[in-house]
């Protein structure tokens, strides 16, 4: 499944490479197989550790709430001639078409981390706020109404 722009100075369509790998199915495989790896590697270093879903859940919300939702424009391609300079990555999937497979999935992913780790760590304490917080910082970034929004002016350039 190819999603592409059309560029307003000729008829051809162009890919946006910036946010076009993140469609196929391929691609949530790994990103799902990279997230298990990395809970393993917390595992084997730090066998005792109860906290190991918490740290892969924080730490994938910074990872994922930076790059998506704080990043703009398109660092690799130049012949977008500026268009996308004024958006982050998650408001360029799907030319910012809401509820579609790929957004669904990675909005999911970080509210299954959470899920995950409440179940693992449970209801009490510092863990489930740490991870009610960064769940919710990321997953509400996420949604419809925030998109384009700049919060107090922050990143608006």
């Amino acid at each position: 499944m190819t999603h592409m722009r059309r560029n307003s100075t000729t008829d051809d369509f162009q890919i946006n490479r910036n946010e076009s790998w993140m469609h196929s199915q391929s691609f949530w495989v790994v990103y799902i197989i990279g997230l298990l790896l990395f809970k393993l590697i917390i595992s084997i270093v730090f066998p005792d550790y109860q906290y190991g879903w918490l740290v892969v859940t924080v730490i994938h919300a910074i990872i994922t709430w930076f790059a998506f939702h704080w990043q703009k424009g398109i660092p690799f391609d130049l012949s977008d001639q500026g268009k996308y300079n004024r958006l982050t990555l998650w408001e360029q999937i799907d030319k910012g078409q809401q509820y579609t497979p790929t957004r669904k999935f990675l909005t999911l992913v970080p509210i299954f981390l959470f899920m995950i780790t409440l179940h693992s760590n449970g209801i009490l304490g510092a863990p489930f706020y740490l991870n009610a917080l960064a769940s919710f910082i990321v997953v509400l970034s996420k949604m419809p109404r925030m998109d384009r929004v700049r919060l107090f002016g922050i990143n608006k350039y």
